[in-house]
């Protein structure tokens, strides 16, 4: 059996934290209360998640830096492959020579046609002065 009595409704109200409570003023919004409130949300961070973080552009970048560094050390330390020097032959010869003289005639040709196109330093670097 239960011996402890329910307090009235009464009892509740004239508590000591209520009266409290009465005395303070109350403290109305400001105008602009819901504007800062949605401003404070929407600059608030919400963490990312681990693999968001792991898939930004900046740890990509220091991942494609690495890549690159061990393919080039890797590259320079087998050296050159005969296919390679076999390549490096064929353009020492006469028509590798000739191909290359007709390509800077028509460089210079385009650059006559287009003179407004180039630069003084880019002219000169055509003439081969």
């Amino acid at each position: 059996m239960n011996h402890n009595r329910q307090p009235s409704d009464d009892s509740w109200e004239s508590d000591a934290v209520w009266k409290l409570l009465d005395r303070v003023p109350p403290i109305t919004a400001s105008a602009r209360f819901a504007d800062d409130t949605a401003r404070a949300a929407r600059l608030s961070s919400v963490p990312k998640a681990w693999w968001l973080r792991l898939l930004s552009p900046a740890p990509l970048a220091g991942f494609a830096a690495a890549t690159a560094a061990i393919v080039f050390a890797m590259v320079s330390l087998v050296g050159p492959t005969p296919s390679a020097i076999e390549h490096a032959a064929v353009l020492d010869s006469p028509q590798a020579f000739a191909i290359q003289e007709v390509a800077e005639t028509e460089t210079l040709i385009a650059a006559v046609d287009h003179m407004d196109d180039f630069s003084d330093n880019e002219l000169v670097s055509l003439i081969g002065f």
